[in-house]
């Protein structure tokens, strides 16, 4: 009998060593990034720079929709500060919005749709948790499109090669 509970004993201490992911409140993460997210939008919204520039990671990529638009964090800064002078920079608004983490809990990656002036748009960024909190290390913005007007689509931004 005594053997038993050691035995018993044991499995639980070593079941417990084993705390990756146990005890995550998924919802609260969820709800944590999204409020993070939101006011990110918000702050382009209402040309907030410190909070719209300060949520980006040192070594942050913006990828906007034109294909020459690769902006590392200071690149995007100079070319996005003129827009921040107004009373908004730009307007987002963001829905369907759906995280995904790694396993050890320290990146997180999204996909959203967004409502803006050039119609929905898609965004996805890849964010990583720090110990004062998430920056945004890696953000794609770009336009989407049906499938049944690909055609029209090419043909206007390529007239020449029909």
């Amino acid at each position: 009998m005594k053997n038993v509970f050691l035995s018993l004993m044991l499995i639980i201490i070593l079941s417990s060593c084993n705390t990756e992911n146990k005890g995550i409140d998924w919802d609260d993460e969820i709800n944590i990034l999204n409020t993070f997210m939101d006011n990110w939008h918000q702050a382009a919204a209402i040309a907030d720079e410190e909070i719209f520039f300060g949520s980006l990671d040192s070594n942050a990529v913006y990828l906007g929709t034109d294909p020459g638009e690769r902006w590392l964090k200071n690149e995007f800064i100079d070319w996005g500060m003129k827009y921040f002078e107004r009373d908004t920079a730009w307007a987002f608004t963001p829905y369907d919005r759906i995280w995904e983490f790694s396993e050890d809990l320290q990146y997180a990656w999204f996909d959203e749709l967004l409502e803006t002036h050039m119609g929905i748009c898609r965004g996805s960024g890849i964010l990583k948790r720090y110990d004062d909190g998430w920056k945004i290390k890696h953000y794609n913005l770009a336009l989407t499109l049906p499938n049944d007007l690909m055609n029209d689509y090419r043909i206007l931004i390529n007239p020449e090669n029909n």
